[in-house]
């Protein structure tokens, strides 16, 4: 894995946003976290929360039409991961569901997107709309229980 000035793309993986291919847009986190020497719990978790991102954004960005869900992975020179999770679906900002008492308006009930997950896995997430896109990105700080290259 190469880095240079600052930041360099690692690798991404595009995927239709159907069920079928959550194990395998999960296992490409898991393998660039662990190219990244990232600790064993880092990498379960990571893959946990792309799971748990590639369930909502199938479920409620995606789902009255195809889309596609591609994840890319950089890393910055001070050891931060960055997992970029891009979907053709629907405007749809998981982030804020649950958030605040007005957004229940908008799920059925026991139909919420959950988070925790993700919110776990990562201290700092983002979210996005430019285009035709949603954006979610994860920042994942060096993890100190795994090697740093």
């Amino acid at each position: 894995m190469e880095k240079s000035n600052g930041e360099a793309a690692l690798d991404s993986i595009k995927r239709p946003a159907q069920t079928a291919f959550v194990p395998e847009l999960a296992g490409f986190v898991r393998a660039m976290a662990r190219e990244c020497g990232y600790s064993d719990n880092t990498i379960k978790e990571l893959g946990l929360a792309t799971e748990e991102a590639a369930g909502n954004i199938i479920r409620f960005a995606c789902s009255e039409e195809e889309g596609e869900i591609e994840i890319s992975c950089s890393v910055h020179d001070n050891g931060a991961l960055y997992i970029t999770i891009t979907d053709t679906g629907v405007p749809f900002n998981m982030l804020l569901a649950g958030t605040f008492p007005e957004t229940d308006d908008f799920f059925v009930p026991g139909e919420k997107p959950s988070t925790k997950v993700m919110k776990r896995a990562a201290r700092n997430i983002e979210y996005k709309r430019n285009s035709d896109r949603n954006i979610l990105i994860f920042t994942v700080s060096h993890d100190p229980g795994g090697i740093r290259r």
